[in-house]
């Protein structure tokens, strides 16, 4: 048996190996190695990381997602007011689109309305660090890059604050009106908003007396992150929904570009590794053996449900038609943020269908695995894919013999 640290070690490691066997060997992202080594050395496999060792790892967890979704936040560009709200309607009508198309199939397979909405608010959110991680990997650069994040981000917003307003009517561990529960899903969201503004508060003006100092800088950003994750956990209040308003704060306001940000994908790499590894480690590839369809139609259904208003609303942001469809496919992969929000879910509302359960944690697992892979095909798509394209052929110079 492994202590803990040997423990940590050991993901750290065979994620390394298993991301690069996958970029080298299959040529798929590195993301998808790190979860099916989680699956190898979890549940599903050998066992070695078992829920007690995840469960342990909670709060290097919450870090990992806090600093995942402020650089999601950051990671959003500025633009001009007018492209802004048109992006942001867009990214609107997608969510919206994709909510509702997931509710209707729910409730077509017989889902009580209560489960069918909060298991679509869940499955709206496209997972901030698979986009983040396999970006970064092939080299997004460009305007449909940014605009991806921008979408990303908005997805997951609304997700987030969707899942805080329905939180306390699924809790039955309290005993309360109506309105006192839709005044405590008001108050958790106007925490999350005090908690970012705060953050960026504090980096913004820690910046400017730091300068432009990468180490000090980096330190102060974990540190604003880590305590806001702090303070989210100590008010009981989501840690999503702050990290991400902190990070887009931070970005939007930074007017003179005191900020050097930190990027996960490289200056901290190791967050991302170990939550992609725990993630495939808490997952069961039995939920996928037994609802494999039901999981491929909530895959279809969103995929219908993101392209169209992409097409729809193409040229109002900027896309061709061909764009919107490898926009559609870039917002497949599914956040592995569900599976920390179900976990809490479950925790306060017994009452969940556990056929849903296993649907749910079907089409996470399905999504782990083939998301990286989309996001990588959208962004080759688009031709910002700078890490994959063969570099520029020699030419001989005039008047010489080629080599």
């Amino acid at each position: 048996m492994l202590n803990s640290i040997q423990l940590f070690g050991m993901v750290l490691l065979g994620g390394l190996a298993a991301g690069e066997l996958a970029r080298r060997v299959a040529a798929l992202p590195r993301t998808t190695g790190y979860v099916l080594f989680g699956l190898l050395t979890g549940q599903s496999g050998l066992g070695w990381i078992d829920p007690l060792h995840i469960e342990s790892a909670q709060l290097f967890i919450d870090l990992a997602l806090g600093l995942i979704l402020f650089e999601l936040g950051y990671l959003v560009p500025r633009t001009p007011r007018q492209v802004g709200l048109k992006r942001l309607a867009a990214g609107t009508l997608v969510a919206l689109s994709t909510g509702l198309g997931v509710l209707l199939l729910l409730l077509y397979w017989g889902f009580t309305a209560g489960d069918a909405l909060f298991a679509a608010a869940l499955l709206l959110a496209t997972s901030p660090a698979i986009t983040i991680a396999t970006c970064s990997d092939v080299g997004a650069r460009g305007e449909k890059s940014g605009l991806l994040y921008t979408l990303v981000a908005i997805n997951g917003c609304i997700a987030f604050a969707a899942i805080a307003l329905m939180t306390p009517f699924l809790d039955q561990t309290i005993q309360a009106g109506p309105l006192l529960r839709l005044a405590e899903a008001l108050g958790s969201i106007a925490g999350s908003l005090g908690i970012g503004v705060g953050g960026a508060s504090l980096v913004l003006l820690g910046a400017r007396r730091l300068e432009k100092q990468p180490e000090h800088q980096h330190l102060l950003i974990l540190g604003g992150i880590v305590f806001g994750v702090g303070t989210a956990i100590y008010l009981d209040t989501s840690v999503f929904l702050p990290m991400l308003i902190f990070g887009f704060l931070v970005r939007a306001l930074d007017r003179e570009q005191k900020v050097v940000a930190i990027r996960i994908a490289s200056d901290a790499r190791v967050f991302l590794v170990i939550t992609f590894v725990l993630a495939g480690a808490a997952l069961d590839i039995a939920y996928l053996r037994d609802y494999w369809l039901e999981a491929l139609g909530i895959a279809l259904c969103r995929f219908l449900a993101q392209w169209l208003p992409c097409s729809a609303a193409a040229r109002q942001i900027g896309l061709t038609q061909r764009e919107a469809a490898f926009m559609g496919i870039g917002l497949q992969p599914m956040s592995s943020v569900a599976l920390v929000l179900l976990a809490n879910t479950q925790m306060l509302y017994a009452g969940l269908d556990p056929q849903l359960t296993g649907i749910l944690l079907a089409a996470i697992l399905l999504m782990q695995l083939f998301g990286p892979l989309t996001t990588q095909t959208a962004i080759k798509g688009f031709g910002e894919a700078s890490r994959l394209m063969p570099p520029p052929a020699a030419t001989a110079p005039q008047g010489g013999t080629p080599s």
